[in-house]
């Protein structure tokens, strides 16, 4: 192709056109959006923050759902839009809730349990994204809850969601999220009681029906959890509203946030 001024912008005009070859080496990052973190650091420090979990039960649950899913959780979207849309918008999220948890749990030492906070983090955005994970499915890209968002979403060739799956539709990711969990508690043989408050932080983590939970959350880090997902799912939509703007002016209204208008300031 070739580039001419039209009124003063630049103007592509394309002459030939063809599907791109593996040998192209094309960098997905230059047509699509993808999330503004070192991947590879990004995954060892989820990998990181999971070795520190002390319960063993808890912790062989971690590894395990990053076993079964790692492609997965390394690249897709965390949602079909609303918050961190793009490509590895999943660990994005993962990792950020991770950090805001570990920090939470030191504050709250003495009402929450650290393993399970933790570990219902992961599930959350890894089982419940990666569960959703179980719940998108790679059509062509690699044929969220990690196990869920899988199975819950359709994918385009490039990665980016399109679509939410059957399952998706008729189950949703909490149903998809808290399946997974069961399952992989069962393989481990995982004590009852830890199992069931495994699934009880992912279908409360929404926190009221009206928002989407299943059951109110019951125990100190379902509520924490809970808190947890809403600041950085709420921050990562400031951010992209707050990116195009110039300072002192107003966006259009978000209906992610309450339909208000959002500021930003020098």
């Amino acid at each position: 192709g070739s580039v001419s001024d039209y009124r003063g912008m630049p103007q592509l005009t394309v002459d030939k056109l063809r599907l791109a070859e593996d040998n192209d080496r094309v960098d997905v990052s230059k047509l699509v959006s993808v999330a503004p973190i070192d991947r590879e650091a990004g995954y060892d420090e989820v990998k990181a923050l999971v070795s520190t979990i002390e319960d063993a039960d808890y912790r062989a649950v971690c590894e395990e759902m990053l076993r079964r899913h790692e492609a997965a959780f390394r690249t897709i979207p965390a949602a079909k839009s609303v918050h961190h849309g793009f490509l590895s918008g999943l660990l994005m999220h993962t990792l950020n809730m991770l950090r805001l948890a570990d920090f939470l749990s030191a504050q709250y030492a003495d009402t929450v349990n650290r393993s399970l906070l933790l570990t219902g983090t992961l599930l959350l955005t890894a089982a419940g994204f990666l569960c959703r994970l179980l719940g998108f499915f790679y059509r062509i890209f690699l044929s969220r809850t990690i196990g869920a968002e899988v199975e819950r979403l359709t994918f385009s060739e490039r990665g980016l969601v399109t679509d939410y799956s059957t399952k998706g539709q008729l189950l949703g990711h909490l149903v998809m999220g808290a399946q997974e969990i069961a399952g992989i508690a069962a393989e481990l043989d995982l004590p009852e009681e830890k199992a069931t408050l495994l699934e009880h932080l992912i279908l409360s983590h929404h926190g009221q029906p009206e928002f989407g939970a299943a059951v109110l959350p019951q125990c100190a880090e379902a509520e924490l959890l809970s808190l947890v997902d809403q600041i950085d799912s709420r921050m990562e939509i400031y951010r992209e509203v707050l990116a195009p703007l110039k300072a002192g002016e107003f966006s259009q209204r978000v209906f992610a946030l309450d339909n208000r208008r959002i500021y930003k300031h020098q």
